[in-house]
C-alpha cells in the first residue's frame, strides 16, 4: 500500500517560495529535493533550490552536502560551520539530515542523538531568528523472501534488521525531544504501507520497498510523496 501524495496549493508554494530555507542532507536529501522541484514545476511555482553555502537569496532553498558519509559527528560540525559562515545568514529554516549510511548495528543511537540536539541547540541561540526543524534519520528495506530464510537458517540476521533497529532508536530519540512542528518525521513517511517488522522482540520499522529503487535511496514516487509532506512542514514552523 503506498502513501498518497499531499496537495499543496499554489498560494501555499508562493508561500514556501518566499522562505528562506537551508537544507544539508545527503543522497537521499537530494532525492527529496527531486521531488520538490517535479511538483513545484508541475504547480507552475518557480521554487529557487539551488546547491550553496552562501546566505539564501530572496526566498527558496539553499542546499549542500554535509560530509561524509557513515561519519555522523562530522556532518554536525561541517552543518554547524557552513551556518556560521555564512549560510545560516537571514535563513528563516534550517535543518539538517543524516543518511541511513551513518547508522550501522553498532551505532551508538543515544550519543549520535544527544550531539544532534545538542548542535542545533547550539545554532538555535545563535541564530534566534533561525527555527531549526529536525529531521529523523532515513531507513532502509529489510531483507526477505527465500534469501532471509537462508539467512536465518545459518544464524544470520537478515539485512536491514539490525540497523534500522539502531535508526528506529535514534528517531525515537528525537520523536521524544522535539515536539510536533520542530521534526520532519521522515521515517514515519517511509515506513508507511511497509507492514510489521520485528528485531529482538521489539517492532521496528523500515522502509516501505514501493518508495525505493535500491533498498535506501527514494525513487520519483517516494521523492515527491515525501517532498509534499516537507513543504507542508516548513509552511508550518517558518
Amino acid at each position: 500500500k503506498m502513501a498518497a501524495t499531499t496537495q499543496i496549493s499554489a498560494a501555499e508554494w508562493q508561500a514556501l517560495a518566499q522562505k528562506r530555507v537551508v537544507f544539508g542532507h545527503q543522497s537521499v536529501g537530494q532525492n527529496i529535493l527531486d521531488g520538490m522541484q517535479f511538483l513545484a514545476s508541475k504547480a507552475g511555482v518557480n521554487l529557487p533550490i539551488v546547491k550553496s553555502r552562501s546566505p539564501v537569496a530572496s526566498g527558496g532553498i539553499n542546499h549542500f552536502f554535509v560530509f561524509e558519509n557513515e561519519k555522523p559527528f562530522s556532518k554536525l560540525a561541517d552543518f554547524a560551520s557552513a551556518l556560521e559562515g555564512g549560510a545560516g545568514q537571514g535563513a528563516d529554516i534550517a535543518l539538517v539530515k543524516f543518511c541511513y549510511l551513518d547508522f550501522n548495528g553498532n551505532s551508538n543511537a543515544k550519543e549520535i542523538a544527544e550531539q544532534y540536539i545538542a548542535t542545533l541547540d547550539r545554532l538555535s541561540q545563535k541564530f534566534p531568528s533561525t527555527t531549526f526543524v529536525a529531521v529523523t534519520a532515513p531507513l532502509t528495506v529489510a531483507q526477505t523472501g527465500p534469501k532471509a530464510w537462508v539467512k536465518r537458517l545459518l544464524g544470520r540476521v537478515p539485512s536491514g534488521y539490525a540497523d534500522n533497529a539502531v535508526r528506529n532508536e535514534f528517531n525515537d530519540l528525537l520523536r521524544a525531544h522535539y515536539q510536533k512542528g520542530r521534526l520532519f518525521d521522515l521515517a514515519k513517511i517511509e515506513t508507511e504501507g511497509a507492514g510489521a517488522y520485528e528485531y529482538q522482540g521489539r517492532s521496528i520499522q523500515v522502509l516501505n520497498p514501493a518508495l525505493t529503487y535500491d533498498d535506501g535511496h527514494l525513487n520519483s514516487q517516494g521523492g515527491q510523496i515525501v517532498a509534499a509532506r516537507l513543504v507542508k512542514i516548513l509552511l508550518e514552523v517558518g
